[in-house]
């Protein structure tokens, strides 16, 4: 998988505990993968046997069988940065992306930093719903003068990201949506096809869609 991004969090959205106040976020494709045969000796495919998932890793998979993925970060993980994945072992002309998707040696963009600021948002610290349910505001308005929004919510909506608050699904209201998730559009290699995501910490509730 490609990492996409870091974030600490809040320490409200640290849904494992003080310990873990952190997550990474990786995109894969497997959707479009072709199965190859495991040739013995192959430096590869040993090790991928020989491989383990990281303790606090947890496996999202989209409606197209899209793999995603995400760890919890200790403190230590967090202030250490990004770590190089394993050494690439591929044999020349072997193994290589043809599956349109990234892997774990893809770096097409330099690391850059991103900066949590606040924002007023009439909706922080609610699960978002459709239709309005417990005092969350909608953002619709199709007829005000800021309109597919109300005035409050369009500078809301130009964000790349955000932590909670108002959610602005492209398709439709994701079920199961907590206080605690993350939206963001795609940027640089992550891909949603011109659109957004959630990925709530607190439920298993995940989805993107294009826009």
């Amino acid at each position: 998988m490609m990492h996409a991004f870091t974030i600490r969090l809040p320490e409200e959205y640290q849904r494992q505990g003080p310990e873990y106040p952190g997550i990474a976020f990786f995109q894969g494709e497997d959707q479009f993968a072709t199965a190859f045969e495991r040739e013995e000796g192959d430096p590869f495919v040993q090790q991928l046997n020989a491989s383990r998932d990281h303790p606090m890793l947890q496996r999202r998979e989209d409606y197209t069988e899209g793999q995603f993925g995400f760890i919890w970060l200790t403190e230590a993980e967090l202030r250490g940065g990004p770590t190089a994945p394993p050494r690439d072992v591929r044999r020349q002309g072997k193994h290589c992306n043809d599956n349109e998707g990234p892997n774990a040696w893809d770096n097409p963009v330099a690391h850059g930093l991103v900066y949590r600021s606040d924002r007023n948002d009439p909706n922080a610290g609610k699960a978002p719903t459709e239709p309005e349910v417990d005092g969350y505001l909608s953002p619709d308005d199709f007829d005000g003068p800021a309109q597919p929004f109300t005035e409050w919510a369009a500078e809301l909506s130009q964000a790349d990201g955000h932590i909670g608050g108002t959610a602005f699904p492209a398709q439709g209201m994701p079920d199961g949506l907590t206080p605690f998730y993350l939206e963001f559009w795609d940027f640089e290699e992550l891909n949603f096809g011109g659109g957004l995501c959630q990925l709530d910490l607190e439920s298993d509730t995940f989805d993107w869609a294009c826009s």
